[in-house]
């Protein structure tokens, strides 16, 4: 990935772009194929750091496993009703599932939250810079 956005030689033989522009995006520009990739990295970073991919609950109750905590059932907050998605909305914090294609409201309200992360969360230039995703990870 890290090729395609500093389009360090041969970045368009890497297995990302092939994937992409190849065989996911045909007929997109390459700039719209390096923001799906983006896009990509950022829902697969946050998978990496969401522990109930990584294990299944197996016992009596649940004989074939709790699905990675989609069987287990919480009470509901704007939709997010069991232990996989009451992880991923940040224990129930971030539970605003936003319409697509976005307005200009929600395109403001997304950037709000985004800015208010921000400056809970700072991080410093050479982090902010680092698209290392072993690193990440």
């Amino acid at each position: 990935m890290s090729a395609w956005v500093n389009k360090d030689d041969g970045y368009k033989n890497t297995y990302e772009y092939e994937q992409i522009q190849s065989h996911g995006l045909k007929g997109h520009s390459e700039l719209d194929g390096l923001s799906t990739a983006m896009r990509l990295l950022l829902h697969y970073a946050g998978d990496i750091h969401q522990p109930l991919h990584a294990t299944s609950r197996v016992n009596h109750d649940y004989e074939e496993g709790d699905r990675g905590g989609n069987s287990v059932a919480l009470p509901s907050v704007s939709g997010a009703k069991n232990l996989h998605s009451v992880w991923d909305s940040v224990v129930y914090s971030q539970t605003t599932d936003y319409d697509l294609p976005f307005s200009d409201d929600k395109w403001e309200e997304i950037s709000d939250v985004a800015k208010d992360l921000m400056k809970k969360h700072p991080i410093d230039a050479d982090q902010a810079s680092n698209i290392n995703v072993t690193q990440w990870a």
